[in-house]
């Protein structure tokens, strides 16, 4: 089965499932796990693992409109793991983003697992069942940069890329690298749009902004039509993705891990980008119909599946 077959018969059994995070009351709880070999590998360098952990459940957070609060931390160390370092960068991160980390467990594990459950508090949570058809879609920045760092990193290249290399495509290859390792949650964003009661529904882009804008659209029981054009493109990438051998399509639409928010609004793109401060891109629009239309054609969920 699918990751998102597997989702839906745990729904059945426990029907409370099916956003970013849980809601009880005013506190919004999410969990998320990493695990060596499947998530990253051991070139990574462990301070970027430690953060990158605690940004997926705080992008979590972010995706329901809440404020981080509170975190603990399970990790499943092998021996050669500096549990030391790995927790002095999570506690770095931890700092930056004003949440908690109040407990946890250990373990000893043949490799590094780290799994943190965060709880943040909202009054008024984003959910992803509130699309409306009329509604915009919107992406909250450019997007590719994730997909294209993890293929460079499949082929063994780092932050230090190839001193042979031109100039401009060195710097490319470092920011993408760097995008995919260490993302950036969008936390303030989530809070002020869960303050415009014009959004109505938003969810992370974790597995790809196919497979995500389907679970938004599937939760919501409409259809999405998006224009390829109004897609933001991470910088560069469209001319030196090609010459590096990235798929620049792939990478936009069904690249997993951007972290950026994928939501719907009723306002317009210039009125949604002055009510938050910073640039928003509406992208396509919410419709009846159900199912995904990318320039008319039918756009089916590609993303990242854990058992694919």
């Amino acid at each position: 089965m699918s990751e998102n077959e597997i989702i839906a018969r745990l729904s059945r059994l426990f029907p409370r499932i099916g956003d970013d995070a849980a809601v009880l009351d005013d506190l919004v709880i999410t969990t998320d796990m990493l695990v060596e070999d499947v998530d990253f590998t051991r070139a990574i360098p462990i301070e970027f693992v430690a953060r990158k952990s605690l940004v997926a459940n705080l992008s979590d957070l972010a995706a329901m409109g809440a404020t981080p609060a509170y975190a603990v931390v399970a990790l499943g160390a092998p021996p050669y793991l500096d549990i030391e370092g790995f927790m002095s960068a999570m506690a770095a991160a931890a700092a930056a983003y004003k949440i908690e980390i109040v407990g946890g467990d250990l373990s000893r594990a043949e490799k590094i697992i780290v799994s943190i459950t965060a709880v943040g508090r909202a009054k008024h949570p984003l959910l992803r069942s509130g699309a409306r058809p009329g509604d915009r879609i919107y992406v909250s920045r450019p997007l590719g940069a994730s997909r294209a760092g993890l293929e460079l990193l499949k082929r063994g290249w780092s932050l230090e890329p190839p001193p042979d290399l031109p100039y401009g495509q060195r710097e490319f290859v470092a920011a993408v690298i760097r995008r995919h390792i260490d993302p950036e949650p969008e936390v303030a964003l989530g809070i002020a749009l869960a303050s415009i009661n014009e959004v109505t529904a938003c969810i992370d882009i974790s597995d790809g902004l196919s497979t995500d804008l389907n679970h938004l659209c599937e939760a919501s029981g409409a259809g999405a039509e998006i224009e390829r054009d109004r897609v933001p493109v991470f910088p560069d990438l469209r001319s030196a993705g090609p010459l590096l051998g990235i798929d620049v399509r792939n990478a936009v639409l069904h690249g997993g891990e951007e972290f950026a928010l994928l939501f719907t609004a009723s306002l317009r793109e210039s009125e949604l980008s002055a009510r938050v401060g910073r640039p928003v891109y509406a992208i396509g629009r919410i419709v009846k119909e159900k199912g995904m239309r990318l320039d008319g054609e039918s756009l089916q969920p590609g993303g990242f599946d854990h058992f694919a």
